[in-house]
C-alpha cells in the first residue's frame, strides 16, 4: 500500500506561482505545521519506508515525517512534479516506473498534487482530484477505493 502525501504549503504556493521542476521553493511555517500534522496522522499506519520527490518542499515535508516515524528518507526523481513542458503521458510513465520499484510496504510517498492526482487516477480509475497539502491519500489495491485523510485546516 502506498500512502501518498502531498508536500506542505510552499512559499510559491502562497504566491500562486507554478513550481513545476523548480526544486528550491521551501515550505512556509504553516507548511512545516502541516507536515507535523501529517506525521502525527501517519504514526499508526505502520509505514516501512519513506520516499520523496527531490524538490526542497517535498524533502522538508518528508524529513518531518521520517524523523517522527524513525525512518530513513530516500529521494526518488520519479516523484517530481509535472514539468511545465512535460506531457501527462510522461508523468504517467514515471508513475508506472515508480510503482514497479521494489519498496517496503506500506510506503509513504511524498510528492506533488498533480503527480499524486495522476497516480490515484491511474490506480483507481476515478477522475483526477488535486489533493490538499499534506493530505494522505490511499488506493485500496483490491477494491480501488480511494481514501483521503485531511490533516490540515
Amino acid at each position: 500500500m502506498i500512502l501518498w502525501v502531498r508536500h506542505g504549503q510552499s512559499t510559491w504556493n502562497v504566491l500562486d506561482r507554478m513550481q513545476g521542476h523548480t526544486a528550491h521553493p521551501p515550505l512556509t511555517d504553516f507548511g512545516v505545521e502541516q507536515a507535523e500534522r501529517a506525521a502525527t496522522a501517519l504514526e499508526s499506519r505502520g509505514a516501512a519506508c519513506i520516499v520523496s520527490s527531490p524538490a526542497v518542499r517535498a524533502i522538508q515535508t518528508a524529513g518531518v515525517i521520517a524523523a517522527r516515524l524513525g525512518l530513513e528518507l530516500r529521494t526518488e526523481p520519479l516523484l517530481m512534479e509535472r514539468g511545465l513542458d512535460e506531457s501527462v503521458e510522461s508523468v504517467l510513465a514515471r508513475i508506472h516506473e515508480f510503482l514497479s520499484l521494489d519498496l517496503s510496504e506500506p510506503v509513504v510517498s511524498v510528492s506533488h498534487g498533480d503527480t499524486i492526482a495522476l497516480a490515484v487516477g491511474l490506480l483507481s480509475g476515478q477522475p483526477l482530484q488535486l489533493p490538499a497539502h499534506c493530505s494522505i491519500t490511499t488506493v485500496d489495491p483490491v477494491t480501488r477505493l480511494v481514501t483521503v485523510a485531511q490533516v490540515t485546516d
